[in-house]
This record gives C-alpha cells, sequence and structure tokens, in this order.
C-alpha cells in the first residue's frame, strides 16, 4: 500500500509538473497571436451616432495614413490580415445599430486600415522663373581652342560614295546627311560664308570607274552667304555613288578657302561628313595635317557617319592630323546633334542664347518631371487603396452576405471619395504645370528679344 501510495503521489506530481509545464507552453504559443491581435484595427462596438467623412481637401488626404498602409506597399499584407478585415466587416454588419452608422463603421475600418500615405503633390512648389544673366561682353569664343575670328569660312566636304546609299531607318545615309547639312548651313551665323563640295558622285563603286569617281569632286555651293533656295538647289541633286576621294576633297576645299582668306583675318573650318574611309589611294591624314599648318590654319572636324568599325581608326587620324575633332554618329539624330553643336560654338550669342534657352529648358522640364512623377505616384496610390478597399468588402459580401445597402453605401462613397480626390490632384497637376510651361515661355522671349537687339535678326 505505502508503495502504491508513493507511486500514486509521485504521478500526481509528475502529472502536475507537466500540466504546469504544458500550460507554460500554451501561453507562450498564444502571446505573439493576441499581440498580432491586439495591432489589428480592432472592430469594436458600432455606436449608433458613429458617423464618418471622408478627407474633402487635399491637404486632408494627404495627412491621413492607414495602420497598414506600409504592408501593402511593401506587399506584406497576408491572407491572414485581409481575412481579419474581412471578419470585422461581417461583426460590423450583424451589429444591432442603423444602416448609417454601420455604412459609416465599415468605411472608417477601411480607411483607418488601408488609406495610402500620399505624396503632397499640394506642397509641391515649381521654381522661380529664370532671370537673365548678365552677358560677358569679352570676345571669348573659341572653336576646338582657338579664338573665332571676325571672318568665318565653312567648308563642307561631303562624301556621295556609294556606300551613302544604304539606308537607316528607312531613308538613306545621303538624304539623313543632305537633310542635316540643310539645317546646319540654315543656323549658321548670319555672317558666316559657306561652301558645300561632294565626292565621288560620278561612276560606279566598279573597278573600272575608279577613275572617274576618283576625280569626282565638285564645290557645288561656292564659298559664300548663305541663300536657302540656292544652297537646297545644290544640295537636292547630288546622289550617292561611286569612290571616296577624301584627300583630294581636302586639298580642293584648302584652295578655296586660301583664296577667300587672302588678306584677310578669318578663321577657316572643314567639315567632313562621311561614312567611310579613303579608296583613292590618297593620304587624308597628310593633307589635313599640311591644311592645319598652312597659312590658313584649316580647323578640321571629321564627322564619321554610321561607319564600320574598321573605317573609325583611318577617319581618326584625319582630324588628329590637323588637331580637329573626331565625332561619330551613328544616326540621324546624332549627326543633326553633332552640326548644332558645331553653330553654338561659332558665336557668342548664340551660345548665350541656347546656355541660357537650355537652363528654361531643364528648369522646365525637372519641374514637370517631379509634377509628373508625383501626381502618377498619387494617382496608383489611391487606386491601390480602392482596389484593396474594394476586395475585401466584396470578399466580406460574399462570407456573410452583407446588407446590400450598407455594401452599396460604403462602396459608392469609396469609389466617389476616390474620383473627388484623383480630380483634385489633377486640377492642382494642371495649375502647376501651366505655371511651369508660362514660365518657360516668358523667359524665352527675354532671352530671345535680347538676343534680337544684339545680334539684328
Amino acid at each position: 500500500m505505502k508503495k502504491n501510495g508513493w507511486f500514486l503521489l509521485f504521478s500526481a506530481a509528475l502529472l502536475a509538473g507537466c500540466g504546469a509545464e504544458e500550460a507554460k507552453t500554451k501561453t507562450a504559443e498564444t502571446e505573439p497571436a493576441e499581440q498580432a491581435a491586439a495591432s489589428e484595427p480592432a472592430a469594436g462596438e458600432v455606436d449608433e451616432e458613429l458617423t464618418f467623412a471622408y478627407p474633402a481637401t487635399l491637404e486632408e488626404a494627404v495627412a491621413a495614413e492607414g495602420k497598414w498602409w506600409e504592408k501593402i506597399e511593401d506587399d506584406e499584407l497576408t491572407e491572414e490580415d485581409k481575412t481579419s478585415i474581412v471578419q470585422q466587416i461581417g461583426k460590423i454588419d450583424e451589429a444591432d445599430t442603423s444602416e448609417e452608422s454601420r455604412q459609416a463603421a465599415v468605411s472608417k475600418l477601411l480607411f483607418d486600415t488601408f488609406h495610402p500615405e500620399l505624396p503632397p503633390i499640394n506642397e509641391f512648389t515649381p521654381q522661380e522663373k529664370l532671370t537673365l544673366e548678365e552677358l560677358d561682353t569679352g570676345s571669348n569664343i573659341k572653336l576646338n581652342g582657338r579664338e573665332v575670328k571676325e571672318n568665318v569660312n565653312v567648308a563642307i566636304v561631303l562624301d556621295a560614295s556609294g556606300s551613302m546609299k544604304a539606308e537607316i531607318d528607312g531613308k538613306s545615309r545621303m538624304e539623313i546627311a543632305k537633310e542635316a547639312i540643310n539645317e546646319f548651313a540654315a543656323n549658321l551665323p548670319e555672317k558666316t560664308n559657306v561652301s558645300l563640295s561632294v565626292y565621288g558622285h560620278k561612276g560606279t563603286g566598279d573597278d573600272s570607274d575608279k577613275g572617274l569617281s576618283c576625280s569626282a569632286i565638285e564645290e557645288v555651293y561656292p564659298l559664300g552667304t548663305y541663300n536657302q533656295s540656292s544652297f537646297n538647289q545644290a544640295v537636292e541633286p547630288v546622289q550617292a555613288s561611286g569612290w571616296t576621294p577624301i584627300s583630294a576633297a581636302l586639298a580642293q576645299a584648302g584652295e578655296k578657302l586660301t583664296a577667300a582668306s587672302a588678306g584677310k583675318e578669318a578663321t577657316n573650318v572643314i567639315y567632313v561628313v562621311s561614312d567611310g574611309k579613303e579608296t583613292c589611294d590618297g593620304n587624308p591624314a597628310q593633307t589635313a595635317k599640311q591644311l592645319a599648318e598652312s597659312d590658313i590654319q584649316a580647323i578640321i572636324n571629321v564627322i564619321g557617319f554610321s561607319i564600320e568599325d574598321g573605317d573609325e581608326a583611318s577617319l581618326r587620324a584625319v582630324a588628329d592630323a590637323a588637331g580637329g575633332e573626331f565625332i561619330e554618329a551613328k544616326n540621324e539624330q546624332e549627326l543633326r546633334a553633332e552640326f548644332e553643336k558645331s553653330n553654338d560654338a561659332m558665336v557668342e550669342w548664340i551660345n548665350w542664347r541656347n546656355s541660357n534657352t537650355t537652363d528654361a529648358i531643364n528648369q522646365k522640364n525637372n519641374d514637370v518631371t517631379d509634377l509628373i512623377n508625383l501626381k502618377n505616384k498619387f494617382v496608383n496610390r489611391m487606386i491601390q487603396y480602392k482596389n484593396t478597399s474594394v476586395n475585401a468588402l466584396i470578399q466580406a459580401n460574399n462570407e456573410f452576405d452583407l446588407d446590400p445597402d450598407v455594401y452599396d453605401g460604403v462602396r459608392d462613397e469609396l469609389e466617389d471619395y476616390y474620383e473627388t480626390i484623383r480630380d483634385m490632384a489633377e486640377e492642382d497637376y494642371e495649375t502647376k504645370r501651366a505655371k511651369v510651361e508660362n514660365d518657360y515661355e516668358a523667359v524665352r522671349e527675354e532671352i530671345d528679344t535680347e538676343y534680337e537687339a544684339n545680334t539684328g535678326e
């Protein structure tokens, strides 16, 4: 009996200990769940007098943020979270209160839980309108490191060899080059003299036509002031045809510039536009070096247009030999851009106008970009809020068969709030963008007025 008694006492103690440990384990297991539940928005009792109103202004909307918005933004909203909200909506709908108070309670629950942190588009202020900087009247215009003199002669030498027939995005290289050269010449400073020579535009690429094609170098627009009609008529008939006599074309351009510069202080610039290397046995690098060291001190820049990798070194050598620049243009946009850069380096007021205009454009673009980003972020977050809320409402309706009036009321008010705030953001965006555009146009007008007053254009 004693043994049995001690055994029963020991067993009871053991069971008591196990029970205590089990209780501790259960407590430990339930604590995180209770803490998680405590962190969730509580459904609570539905007050008969409860009312709810969505924000009526952008300022009020921007100031609000739901408790679980960060979860939504970080894509960390779990199925358990969604179920919790659905359950709370169901409990609210079952409460013994008026339809209005239940509708208000559901709307408030969704708003307090899911409303986004909206970017403060209402607080965005465009930059102040630019003012014109004082013009530096010193003669500091330089091209390739050399000061530009009063008289400027620009000789354009265009490759019209057969390879210029190749197409880029449906247009031949020749067509693109002619259009870009037309635009370049049209935008040269008013007093600049310009000429256009073409080479390789006769014969074919066959060996039998090499002699004809390599001797085909023609100044189609003689050096002089630019006349749009005459220049266009000179450029238009040129067709890509044969070989590539770069060296001989440079030499001829140099002769024309030498004659034009006699007795004058002049800056002489040669632009070679070619899609390939010399093919007529000449030495264009040597010719370029001689022209750079001659009395005309020619500045020779080479634009390699859509060139093959194997031709780059040869064309670069021509520019390097004359202390000029080699510029690679792979397509129409880059070719036009390089000609535009060359124009900008010719005259101080053009540089001044372009510089200030660029600043105005950059400011406008920065402001517009910031505005667009703010608006898009604002609208996208509102869409996310609406969709998350509607999905929870639909799920609750499917599970609890909500009062149709409550369901429709909550959804309609949610849609109305979304559209109202979205429209407010859009109106605010349009107002501020209009200010940015108006400020830009005002600055452009001031720049152009100042430019015209100083150039007579």
